[in-house]
This record gives structure tokens, C-alpha cells and sequence, in this order.
């Protein structure tokens, strides 16, 4: 288990566990916020899911992300002086997982052993995310909920949420639109492609058999074909990152509820990631269990909810 302190632009919580039935845990998780020049803030996510059907998926998760680290450490920098930032990250970070898939892969050779990884990958800056994926870990975004913000805001003093109610009638709408929590990954499991044709139903996958079997994933093929996708967030929303060993014990609905009544309860991101893990490991969890909760709290692509909030926190 981690701890974080929150900030008035992040909440960050991640814990990770190695389950009820596994003897090791092969997941691997990296994590950094920083500033461009400008001082905007830049964050970077990633979780990998080291195969355990192979011998040494531990292995192949951690070459994963120290290699994601290395290359965000170098250049996360220089990336954000350019124009379309996020996009020029995008590009390079797929160049990286091509990367890394060809240095598993030889590590696999070097050892004479087996070892993949699944890989997904969350960058958020100035409004805007990214998705780098490969594997069957998966990226949510729940938009929609406004309560954690709220809640925040009302420690400061109620004038504040006052404040946040007087914003332009279009913000106000999303503000208290219905919480909907939206897959940004496509699972590359063949349990995923059924889906994905209308064969299976979530939750038939859920509890199918072959659940386990990956079409893609770090360190097996030659050739990788990463999902990348991009958008734009709210500063109300909350993004969580887990592998498979979570969602697959819970219906996307159930996950939903469980952050908002969590969110309700304990406020703190990092309790939510802690109560869960306890209650996954409790709902007898056979894999290993991994999961990060992230909410930015200024989305720069909404101008007057930014300014607004800028204004509130002005002098504290």
C-alpha cells in the first residue's frame, strides 16, 4: 500500500496486492507528477500485468515500466516545450512500447524462458488524456461526479462551493450530469473479441473460461499493435487504472457504485484504493489485484471552470 497526500490539483491513490491464490505478485506500477516550464502539470500513469502463465511475468512487468520511467524521466521535459505535446507523446511513447516488446522478447531468448506483460498507460496534461495500451489491464474515466470535488471545496469553507454552483450554465450541466464510468482500453483477450462481436456479454466474459487468454500482450509476438486513444477531461472526473485481477471480480455497474458510496465515506483516494484491495483480496481474489485512482482537479481545457477555481484558491 501506498499514501498520498492530496493537493489542491491532484488526488492519487494506488495500492496493489498479490491476491488470495498467487504466491508472488507480478504486477508493476510507476507514477509521476511534474511541472513544464509554464508550470503546468503534467502526470504520467502506467500499470503492467506480468503474465503469470509464464515463468517469470514479474520479470517482464518490471522491465516494462523502469523502461517507461527511464524514458519519462528523459523526456517528459523537452516533450511538453513542443507544440501538440500530448500528441508528439502519444507518438513516442507506442515507439516505446515497440521498444520494449523487442527487449522482453529478448530477455525471453537471453533466459531461455517465457515472459509477457500487458501495459497501460495514462498521461494527463492541461485538460487533455492519453491512452497507450496493450494487454487486458484496463483505463476507466468516471465523469459526471462532482461530490469529491464539492467535498473538497467544503473544507475550505462553504463560500467556496457557492462559488463552484455560479459557474456558466453549460459546466453546470456536466457538473450534475449522471456519473457514467466509460472503458478507455480495448481488452486484447479473446474473451474481448466476443464481446466486441456480440457473441458474449460482459458479463459472460467475466466468468468465461478462456477470460485469461490474450490476442496481445509484451513480449510474445514480433509485432505489437498498441491501442491509442485522446481526449478531454473535466476537473470533476476520476480515472482508475487496474489490472484484470480487479475488474474481473466486479460488473463495470458495481465498480461504478462502489466509488461513489467509497467516495462519500472516506473522501481520500488512497482509502478507496485500500478499502478495495481488502475487499477484493475478501471476495477471494485468484490473481493479483492492482489498481490507481487519479482525479486532476484543474482541467485546463475548461477555461471558465479553471479561472473560476484558479480565483477560489487565489491567497491560500
Amino acid at each position: 500500500m501506498e499514501s498520498f497526500i492530496m493537493n489542491k490539483n491532484w488526488q492519487i491513490g494506488i495500492a496493489s496486492h498479490q491476491g488470495t491464490k498467487k504466491d508472488k505478485n507480478e504486477d508493476s506500477y510507476f507514477h509521476q507528477v511534474s511541472s513544464d516550464n509554464d508550470g503546468n502539470e503534467i502526470a504520467l500513469f502506467a500499470v503492467a500485468d506480468g503474465m503469470g502463465g509464464y515463468q517469470l511475468g514479474d520479470t517482464a512487468s518490471q522491465i516494462a515500466i523502469s523502461s517507461i520511467e527511464e524514458w519519462w524521466e528523459k523526456r517528459s521535459k523537452k516533450i511538453t516545450k513542443r507544440r501538440n505535446a500530448l500528441q508528439r507523446i502519444l507518438i513516442e511513447g507506442e515507439q516505446i512500447v515497440q521498444q520494449i516488446n523487442k527487449t522482453i522478447k529478448a530477455a525471453s531468448s537471453h533466459t531461455g524462458k517465457k515472459m509477457g506483460t500487458t501495459l497501460s498507460l495514462l498521461v494527463l496534461y492541461k485538460g487533455e488524456y492519453g491512452v497507450i495500451h496493450i494487454g487486458d489491464s484496463r483505463v476507466y474515466r468516471m465523469k459526471g461526479w462532482n461530490y469529491g470535488l464539492k467535498q473538497y471545496l467544503s473544507q475550505k469553507g462553504p463560500h467556496l462551493v457557492d462559488s463552484l454552483n455560479r459557474i456558466d450554465e453549460q459546466q453546470t450541466e456536466i457538473l450534475e450530469s449522471e456519473p457514467e464510468l466509460m472503458k478507455l482500453t480495448e481488452d486484447h483477450s479473446w474473451v474481448g473479441k466476443q464481446v466486441e462481436s456480440g457473441q458474449l456479454s460482459e458479463e459472460e466474459a467475466r466468468n468465461h473460461p478462456k477470460r485469461n487468454v490474450l490476442t496481445q500482450c509484451l513480449g510474445i509476438d514480433n509485432n505489437v499493435h498498441p491501442y491509442i486513444s485522446s481526449g478531454t477531461y473535466q476537473s470533476t472526473d476520476l480515472f482508475l487504472l487496474c489490472s484484470d485481477g480487479f475488474y474481473t471480480l466486479f460488473s463495470n455497474e458495481e465498480i461504478k457504485n462502489m466509488l461513489i458510496s467509497l467516495e462519500k465515506e472516506y473522501g481520500s483516494l488512497q482509502a478507496i484504493s485500500d478499502y478495495l484491495i481488502n475487499f477484493s483480496n475478501f471476495s477471494d481474489a485468484f490473481d493479483n489485484v492492482t489498481l490507481m485512482l487519479v482525479r486532476h482537479r484543474f482541467a485546463a481545457s475548461q477555461v471558465k471552470t479553471k479561472r473560476t477555481l484558479a480565483a477560489l484558491f487565489k491567497g491560500m
